[in-house]
């Protein structure tokens, strides 16, 4: 009985070890995936950035466009109106 016992020990202490292991393991692979998954982030931060840098600047084109356009269409009606005064 007592080298059953002493065999069923070691198993025993040995399922313990490997479960230990295992949740080390496991424990190690769940900082290697939240490293990852924080480079992402900040990768994703980046590219967000960039892409509200490029918008600002489309928007900034578009509202001088826009202010070009108004300044033709004042100079035109202010030229057909000239041309309306002079021709009276």
């Amino acid at each position: 009985m007592s080298e059953d016992n002493h065999e069923l020990k070691e198993f025993i202490n040995d399922k313990f070890n490997s479960h230990e292991d295992l949740e080390a393991l496991r424990f190690k692979r769940i900082d290697e995936l939240l490293t990852q998954f924080g480079k992402e982030v900040d990768s994703n931060e980046d590219t967000i950035k960039r892409v509200h840098t490029r918008v600002d600047r489309i928007d900034t084109r578009i509202k001088t466009v826009q202010s070009m356009g108004t300044a033709v269409a004042t100079a035109l009606g202010a030229a057909a109106a000239w041309l309306g005064m002079s021709k009276s």
